[in-house]
């Protein structure tokens, strides 16, 4: 493809478009019948099946056979269509096929000649009169041929065999047919002879050219070649011919030799020979390419002559080179094309262009709707246009008609010369609204049936006037604009009224005028804000490869607003939805939609984003790049079908407001009716909100449906007789909707001239007449076959290819069984011609698209698949039959060679004398396999149409157990299915199977332990949805985190878990050797992050669907799928503050702590940034958000802005006393609000508030502390007694035009109030028992929530009501020393209750607080998160019984508080991050250290077996080690040295030591090292103290000066103690005697580019006893501390070293890993690239055997394991938190972790290649589900039979290899510590225990 063409493709360009290229291989097999089928019957048993697969697994495509001479059937002969629809076939396959496309097999044998279906009505006449002339009868052929008059010009029709020998087709009676199909035979031959002497006269006389003549006498074979080969150009990429010769045929045997040779009269037949010869020895050779021509010869052996025994050698030949062949061809294909984007977009437009001509060459009429269009296109509106209506009315032909006539109406609009100016403003209403009121709506016949509307004197519109013309000339009723008569200065005068003139109406027509005015310039917003669009999280801010520039014009957005100096071109962007796998979800539709804006604009394709969120902004930014010479035009039909979205809008990528030059026409469904199918047309109304943006596309009406009718049959050269013709009117008079008209015009393009009455009628609608429609190919084709067939169609799920349908129909014994009762096939299969019968009989009905990467056919619309349904699927047991074999198929069962059993009908066995009542066949169906891998053994794909298909399917038939087995609970197919799908994908096949659980078989309880264990997996994947999407190799390690608690009562859980440990470990050899993570089947439904900052502020939408969040950008989750459906980053400076949605939830608001303001649309993710709009330097302290408005207020005024960001007034707030400053707004609307002010002193509890109704100002209310009002702003609930913490209640009571307060009863009007005027007036009091901090109101506002310093306080709102002071009250109280806290005047720790009032819940601290209510006792607590809770949010709608909560951990919680009292599956953990490990492997301890306290955990099991501080308040812990025998834990607390007795919790030794900042064990553990820093910071010591262990005696003590402390080391001899230090401004290098710390000398470390105060840490090079390394930047310098000498420099080193000094690592933190050999400094492998990441943190080290190494990175929170052999990458981790500590066992078969969050989790590398590596990991107790480990948090104690059972198990696994941590030393240690907790009651140690103790 030349790259003229190329650019014209990308450019939307309608004209001659190259063909579009597919994924199929597709093959037309040319023949004669019966001297081919040994070759035919080989290639379809053995060579196909082997092309099928190479196409599917090398290529991905789809590799089909069109033989249409196998298992021709009498019926195919009847109607005599076999040869039309050869030549169809033909042609479909040179369209569609990828590479080779037609394969001829020649012979000796030229083949059946038939007599044409057709021929023309005047050349009968001329043959007839000829035959007469010559004295032969002519009564045969007016017999068989009637005259059609319906064809133009008439033709006569060559009539069906069985409406004349009606026992043609009767197989019931043997004899009565064999009778008539000899009568057919010889009628044939007759008429051959008759029509073939009559052309080869008329063309001796010169009155019939050759090819006619030649036509009555050539071959079906030949006709083939024509089409097929002769015809084609390019025959050395398409097309094969094989040629077979055989010698010494025995024409002694002529029925036999008459199979190979044409026989006429018993004789050879001349004529056949003369034709077969020049087809087959010179046209053919002459043609094709030689190396594609094969020729071949063998001899006549035999009886039989040819046969598999006795021509092996040849047929082995033969189809080695036939596949061979094939094969080149299709490689060859694939190398041309191109699968570049480039190439790959190209393919995409070139299908949506050929759609788009498709539809304009049927199109006809709608000259109003078409002017609607040109008039939005040529037209200032910078919104997109939409056209809505009923399914099948028309809108996809009128989009694509007026797609075709963009440049038609742009170059008109230049040449009537309006290049220089503005089109004349459009005053009319341009489209009716969403009800379908508004133009031609009266006309019953239609909405373009009108055609004079300008005035009665006109006929119709004159098409050929200009624009302006064509205004002047149109009518039409509607408003006009609001800036109509209104001049700028006007406009500006009426901007700057301030409030006190401005009504509430005013107002908002001002805002809408001046919304218009920008729309109508440059549609850029004024200089108080910025318009941008939202950015993704996950990306930061989108930067392009060539700046995107805004082109802003001082005239209105319009294609050709200005003069024009160069040419239009305009981008013509067409795309029909949910068409083709790019254009059905959004993702990809985007992308695509950005490659072709990006290549005709000069952008680079690298710029676009793969996330929906960035590449959502992506594309809003590319619109700005239309230019007036470039204009953009987006074309987008049934934008309703697009799928992919995770929220509920699947219209939030669209853009609302468009740049210049650019303009967006989109279709969607709108049936009033049908609320469901409506849903996307409603929320495009929210979106756009100019009524004129939307075109009712209404039915055709009679009379242009007539007229469509009409016009459709002169193209197809057609008509009907009068009576037909009524016939039709009667019809279309009922129903005009176009794909009726479409189904009417197909029905009667069948109707002949001689057809009877009966035979011609029509249905009134549309179901009727598909059903009609399926009865007719019914009875033509056989009801069991077309019923089958599509059924399946129907029953997919996405629709099938036709190789797949050919695959399930060929393994459907039903349908076999019919197609061959009276036949015995070669192979059982299908025959092919069958369903090619039967789709040419559903043209256009059913559409090719593609799904899942492959071409499947499916209904074209919806009313077919409805009818569909109705007709084949009423039987349910019918439905489960259809869904178990595609279930079947999918599953692969009967795949690669896997015989079916069948058995033989009765009619077989009698007339084929089978003894036998079954058999077995290979259906030649491939297998189904889940991924397939290139030679190379790598994945090469995933076979996603088994994952789209199977899941569904077996749902429908019931099948659990295959389902449970092969898909839900097993490992390999989630991994897949995750590799290549959304986790969305995933969950709807546990959500789907939940929702089709109910069973008349299947009892409750069943049901309800079923859907519990699908949720568990469900969920655990939802939880961990955030990790897996990114890292789907995970999905072992994130569910066996989760779910092993779990295993034991759920045994598909069970199975699952087993199969992560097994084969989860080949894409991740990371795995917990224990529970880690949080399990689904608790209080914890979700855990939603993303965020990077506290989250500040959290909303939930009104219709509880989606919660919205902030921090430092907004992220929006779905709430039924836990899917973050939103991510927009603005990018700006600060945090945010506060958040709240409008009241219909367009629109968000969040201000920041820097006085800005983002102002987002939900709907589109397009943002306004708000700078400060206050005067005099107030700062933003809240905003209100109205539909339409947004208010932000500071300390004493308020902003009214429109949406748009634009202010309209500025208003003043002052109190009466002047000290009060403004502290909260509520908004109601313009004239209704209330204003509450305080002192601005957090200790002064004062309130002022004062409300404004209708513009009346209320007296100023005194209150303090806490107040809150109900919805309708009527009541309020507050503090009005200065000294006292009673609550009262206040009515807004007076004339309101409503009369209604809030129980629904009058108000009686306190006297002296205006008409008009409110008043507060104070109601009934209730007491408190402690001053407030806070007071709210419950979701049902029947009760008055408060919330004091010790607890909470609940009061019924019913009791305010009444005239006494003693109403109940209860009383919620915070455990001892939890206390409430107000962060700012009225706001501090928030209460809400549950569904039916059962619970309070607060979230205090980090912790969850859970009351019964009303006894008002504390029943749970939860440790919610590890962060401060900062919101806490009530979600009790529908079933939900929920609440939400936000951290300062950067989390959002949902919390199901129907599961509170489940069983919780605690995870131990500190509350402080883990700042360091310790290990002791021998009895299976480590060691932590955070600033609280020193943690002992047991490392198989994960749990926290003690907490040890000398002082439980107040200890600050800075070191901790554990002894290799664990005995005793060294710490540094508090600027102490503390021993610890383990496990007897005894702190035997205590010394004081300030600055501790290292401890180091020695000597075997013998003594130890303490290091402390002494001094101001850039001078002072380290002071050294070697103590021996464990009685802490003082050995020695050295001192060192130092400016920065860097740890001392140990030389690998142990005579040696080596430290850093600073003296005289020099770095030194200090050697000690490490027995009796004795200094033995001091020295400059000198070597090449030292630098001052640049030394790094020191690390003994090991096997060399006495020299250490000295770390520089990115380097390590090698001393020899006994000698003082330089021994060399290793470049490239980050200080990490194997035991053997051989191997190190190279790590720099700008990106890249290595592994070098030290000696050389050579890479012996590069680990990870060396990529730009940015400067992270990274943890790299090897294992403690040195076989693995292991990397972090901080910016990805990921561990990755590589393998030191290969360097072949283990895992890469995605870690929960970020990660603080890090060790590995001595064994190095477990690395242990301590993260952020005080979690401390254990990781087994579980290296495949490594024997055992399974067996350790089933060994461990988490698997065996035996051995209990106590914890410390929980009380719980060990037992001693289970220590008993440790040990068994441990001697069985060390007998396996299993880990050195032993069992039976880790049952030992807890026995051990449980005794030592009962027994050791004395001492000063006190024991730390968690706060949260209530957890467990």
């Amino acid at each position: 493809m030349d790259d003229q063409t190329v650019d014209k493709i990308f450019a939307g360009s309608l004209g001659t478009l190259p063909p579009v290229s597919s994924k199929i291989v597709r093959i037309f097999t040319s023949s004669t019948f019966t001297d081919t089928s040994m070759e035919r019957n080989t290639l379809m048993a053995t060579v196909y099946p082997k092309l099928k697969e190479y196409c599917r697994e090398k290529h991905g495509l789809e590799f089909q056979v069109v033989d249409m001479r196998w298992g021709v059937r009498d019926e195919a002969t009847d109607d005599h269509m076999t040869t039309e629809l050869c030549m169809k076939e033909i042609e479909n396959c040179q369209r569609l096929s990828m590479g080779p496309n037609f394969v001829v097999f020649l012979g000796q044998k030229y083949g059946y000649r038939p007599i044409p279906t057709y021929i023309l009505a005047s050349e009968l006449a001329q043959f007839r009169e000829v035959l007469l002339t010559m004295g032969q009868e002519v009564i045969l052929l007016d017999t068989w041929y009637k005259k059609d008059s319906n064809a133009v010009p008439p033709i006569c029709i060559l009539q069906p065999i069985s409406s004349i020998l009606v026992n043609f087709n009767n197989k019931r009676v043997p004899k009565l047919q064999q009778e008539d199909q000899a009568k057919w035979w010889d009628t044939l031959d007759r008429m051959q002879k008759l029509l073939r002497k009559a052309a080869t006269t008329l063309y001796s006389q010169g009155q019939l050219d050759f090819d006619s003549m030649h036509n009555y006498l050539m071959s079906v074979t030949e006709r083939e070649v024509i089409n097929g080969l002769l015809k084609v150009r390019n025959t050395k990429n398409h097309v094969l011919a094989y040629v077979r010769y055989i010698n010494n045929i025995n024409l002694q045997n002529l029925r036999r030799a008459g199979l190979f040779i044409d026989i006429a009269n018993r004789a050879l037949d001349a004529e056949a020979v003369r034709l077969l010869a020049n087809l087959r020895d010179e046209r053919l050779p002459a043609k094709i390419e030689p190396s594609n021509l094969m020729r071949y010869t063998v001899e006549w052996i035999g009886r039989d002559g040819l046969g598999n025994d006795t021509h092996d050698e040849y047929l082995q030949n033969f189809i080695s080179h036939f596949y061979r062949n094939i094969a080149r061809l299709v490689d060859r294909a694939m190398r041309k094309e191109d699968s570049s984007p480039q190439g790959q977009i190209v393919t995409e437009i070139l299908q949506h262009l050929h759609a788009c001509n498709n539809s304009v060459k049927v199109f006809y009429g709608r000259e109003n709707d078409l002017e609607k269009v040109r008039r939005y296109i040529l037209g200032p509106s910078i919104q997109p246009l939409t056209l809505f209506g009923a399914g099948g009315c028309g809108k996809t032909s009128l989009l694509a008609k007026s797609a075709s006539l963009i440049v038609t109406w742009l170059s008109e609009f230049l040449e009537n010369g309006h290049g220089g100016s503005n089109p004349p403003p459009d005053t009319r209403r341009r489209g009716s609204n969403i009800n379908g009121q508004g133009e031609g709506q009266a006309n019953r016949k239609g909405g373009d049936t009108d055609r004079s509307e300008s005035g009665k004197g006109d006929s119709q519109n004159d098409i050929g006037t200009t624009w302006k013309e064509e205004v002047v000339s149109c009518t039409d009723s509607g408003r006009t604009s609001p800036l109509q008569g209104t001049t700028p200065g006007t406009q500006s005068r009426r901007s700057s009224r301030t409030s006190a003139t401005l009504s509430r109406q005013e107002s908002e027509d001002l805002a809408s005028s001046n919304s218009s005015r920008r729309q109508s310039s440059s549609g850029v917003f004024s200089p108080v804000s910025t318009v941008t669009d939202g950015q993704s999280s996950h990306r930061g801010s989108i930067a392009l490869s060539t700046p995107i520039q805004e082109h802003i014009d001082p005239e209105p957005a319009s294609p050709s607003v200005n003069k024009i100096n160069k040419p239009i071109k305009p981008v013509l962007i067409m795309r029909y939805l949910g068409t083709t796998p790019d254009s059905s979800a959004i993702t990809p539709m985007l992308i695509s939609l950005c490659q072709q804006i990006s290549y005709n604009y000069m952008v680079p394709f690298d710029a676009i984003p793969d996330d929906l969120v960035p590449l959502t902004a992506y594309f809003k930014q590319l619109l700005a790049l239309a230019t007036r010479e470039q204009p953009l035009l987006v074309f987008l039909d049934s934008v309703d079908q697009i799928g992919g979205a995770q929220d509920a809008n699947k219209m939030a990528w669209l853009p609302t407001r468009l740049p210049p030059h650019c303009k967006i026409v989109v279709s969607c469904v709108y049936e009033p009716e049908n609320p469901e199918i409506s849903k996307d047309c409603q929320t495009l109304r929210r979106m756009i909100d100019d009524e004129e943006n939307f075109i009712h596309v209404l039915a055709l009406g009679e009379e242009l449906a007539s007229q469509v009718i009409r016009h459709w049959m002169r193209n197809s050269h057609r008509d009907l007789t009068n009576y037909q013709w009524r016939v039709v009117s009667n019809a279309i008079a009922r129903c005009s909707l176009p794909i009726f008209v479409k189904l009417v015009f197909a029905e009667i393009c069948r109707w002949k001239s001689y057809s009877r009455a009966q035979e011609t009628h029509l249905a009134s609608n549309v179901m009727d007449s598909i059903m009609m429609l399926f009865e007719r190919i019914e009875i033509q084709h056989g009801r069991i076959l077309v019923f089958h067939a599509l059924a399946y169609i129907t029953a997919s799920k996405s629709g099938l290819s036709e190789t797949e349908l050919e695959d399930l129909l060929s393994l459907d014994d039903r349908v076999l069984d019919d197609v061959y009762q009276y036949h015995m096939p070669p192979v059982r299969r299908i025959p092919p011609l069958l369903w090619t019968r039967i789709r040419n009989d559903l043209p256009n009905y059913l559409s090719e698209r593609e799904a899942d990467g492959v071409s499947v056919l499916n209904w074209y619309h919806r009313q077919f698949k409805e009818a569909a349904k109705e007709r084949y699927f009423k039987n349910q047991n019918l439905a489960n039959y259809f869904h178990s074999s595609i279930a079947e198929y999918f599953m692969g069962t009967w795949g690669g060679g896997n015989p079916k059993p069948f058995k033989y009908t009765e009619i077989q066995r009698m007339r084929f004398n089978l003894a036998e009542k079954e058999g077995e066949a290979d259906r030649k169906v491939p297998l189904q396999p889940l991924v397939f891998v290139g030679k190379d053994g790598k994945v090469s794909r995933y076979n996603l149409r088994k994952f789209g298909e199977l899941p569904y399917h077996l749902v429908r038939a019931r099948r659990l157990d295959d389902l449970f087995h092969n898909v839900l609970f097993h490992y390999q197919w989630l991994h897949a299915k995750l590799s290549s799908c959304p986790l969305q994908a995933v969950l709807s096949d546990f959500e789907d199977t939940c929702n089709n659980l109910e069973d008349r078989e299947i009892s409750r309880e069943t049901v309800r332990l079923t859907t519990r264990e699908l949720m568990l997996v469900a969920d655990a994947l939802r939880l961990g949805g955030a990790i897996l999407t990114q890292y789907p190799d995970l999905l072992a390690s994130q569910l066996i985190g989760r779910l092993l608690p779990e295993a034991g009562a759920n045994l598909n859980v069970r199975r699952l878990l087993e199969q992560c440990d097994k084969e989860g470990i080949n894409h991740c050899a990371l795995m917990p050797t224990a529970h880690c993570l949080h399990t689904p089947g608790g209080p914890l439904k979700y855990s939603l992050e993303g965020h990077q900052f506290a989250v500040f502020g959290v909303c939930l939408t009104s219709d509880a669907r989606f919660v919205v969040s902030v921090s430092n950008k907004f992220l929006i989750w779905d709430l039924s799928t836990s899917d973050l459906t939103r991510a927009v980053n603005p990018g700006i400076e600060g945090v945010f503050q506060g958040l709240i949605l409008s009241p219909d939830d367009r629109f968000a608001a969040a201000w920041t702590n820097n006085s800005q303001t983002i102002l987002l649309n939900l709907l589109t993710s397009e943002q306004i940034v708000i700078n400060n709009p206050l005067q005099e330097d107030e700062t933003v302290g809240g905003a209100c958000l109205l539909d339409t408005h947004c208010v932000l207020y500071g300390q004493s005024q308020w902003v009214l802005l429109t949406m748009q960001g634009v202010a309209v007034e500025i208003h003043r707030e002052r109190c009466k006393d002047t000290q009060f400053q403004l502290l909260a707004m509520d908004f109601e609307s313009h004239g209704n609000y209330h204003v509450i002010f305080w002192t601005g002193d957090l200790d002064d509890k004062r309130l002022v508030m004062q409300t404004v109704n209708d513009g009346h100002r209320t007296s100023p209310l005194e209150l303090h502390s806490a107040m809150v009002m109900n919805r309708k702003r009527d009541i309020l609930y507050a503090c009005a007694d200065l000294n006292s913490s009673s609550v009262s209640v206040f009515k807004l009571n007076g004339d309101q035009p409503t009369g209604n307060n809030r129980k629904g009863r009058n108000c009686d009007v306190p006297a002296g109030l205006e008409p008009g005027q409110r008043e507060w007036t104070k109601g009934n009091v209730l007491d408190g028992d402690d001053f407030l901090l806070q007071l709210s109101l419950s979701e049902t506002e029947n009760h008055v929530l408060g919330t004091t310093a010790l607890g909470f306080c609940i009061w019924n709102a019913a009791d305010f009501e009444k005239q006494t002071a003693n109403a109940k009250r209860i009383d919620l109280k915070l455990p001892t020393g939890v206390r409430n806290i107000s962060v700012s005047l009225l706001q501090s720790n928030s209460i809400i209750l549950s569904k039916n009032d059962e619970f309070a819940v607060a979230g205090v601290r980090k912790n969850l607080y859970v009351w019964k209510i009303p006894s008002g006792q504390l029943v749970k607590v939860l440790d919610a998160h590890f962060g401060r809770i900062l919101a806490i949010v009530p979600y009790t709608v529908g079933p939900w019984n929920s609440v939400i909560t936000s951290s300062i951990d950067r989390s959002v919680k949902v919390w199901n508080l129907n599961n509170v009292f489940e069983q919780v599956h605690v995870i131990d953990r500190h509350e402080l991050q883990i700042d360091s490990i310790s290990l002791c492997q021998t009895t299976g301890v480590a060691v932590t250290v955070t600033r609280g306290c020193v943690g002992v955990w047991h490392i198989l099991t994960g749990k926290l077996m003690d907490k040890l501080a000398y002082n439980a308040l107040g200890a600050i812990v800075t070191h901790a080690l554990i002894t290799k025998d664990g005995r005793h834990i060294l710490a540094a607390e508090s600027g102490s040295i503390i021993i610890w007795e383990w496990p007897n919790r005894r702190a035997f030794f205590k010394v004081e030591q300030p600055s501790i900042k290292q401890i180091m064990l020695m000597d075997e553990d013998t003594r130890f090292l303490t290091a402390s820093r002494l001094g101001p910071p850039n001078e002072g010591k380290a002071v050294v103290v070697v103590r021996d262990c464990p009685n802490g005696v003082a050995l020695y003590e050295v001192e060192v000066p130092v400016r920065t402390f860097r740890p001392a080391i140990i030389t690998n001899d142990g005579l040696m103690l080596v430290m850093l230090g600073h003296e005289k401004n020099r770095d030194y290098i200090y050697v000690f005697q490490s027995q009796t710390g004795v200094l033995m000398h001091k020295f400059i470390p000198r070597y090449q580019g030292a630098k001052k105060d640049q030394a790094g840490q020191l690390i003994p090079v090991p096997g060399k006893a006495t020299q250490v390394a000295l770390m520089d930047q990115d380097k390590g310098v090698v001393f020899d501390v006994r000698t003082k000498k330089h021994i060399r420099t290793i470049r490239r080193w980050s200080g990490q070293v194997t035991k053997d000094g051989r191997l190190g690592l190279y790590a720099p933190s700008r990106g890249g890993l290595e592994l070098i050999e030290l000696r050389s400094s050579s890479t012996v492998s590069q680990l990870i690239s060396r990529s730009a990441e940015g400067v992270f943190t990274n943890v790299t080290s090897f294992n403690a055997t040195d076989q693995y190494v292991l990397y972090y990175h901080s910016g990805h929170k990921t561990l990755r394991v590589f393998r030191v052999l290969d360097g072949q990458m283990l895992a890469n981790y995605r870690l929960a938190a970020e990660l603080t500590a890090i060790e590995t066992t001595t064994d190095g078969r477990c690395v242990v972790i301590g993260t952020l969050d005080g979690c401390l989790s254990v990781l087994a590398i579980a290296d495949p290649t490594v024997p055992g590596s399974f067996q350790f990991l089933a060994s461990l107790p988490s698997r065996t589900r035996q051995t209990r480990i106590p914890s410390a948090i929980s009380g719980e104690s060990s037992d001693r039979h289970d220590g008993q059972d440790a040990n068994k198990r441990a001697r069985k696994n060390e007998k396996e290899g299993g880990s050195h941590i032993t069992l039976k030393a880790a049952a030992t240690v807890a026995a051990s510590w449980a005794k030592a907790t009962q027994t050791n009651k004395t001492g000063t140690v006190q024991s730390v225990t968690s706060k949260a103790c209530v957890l467990s």
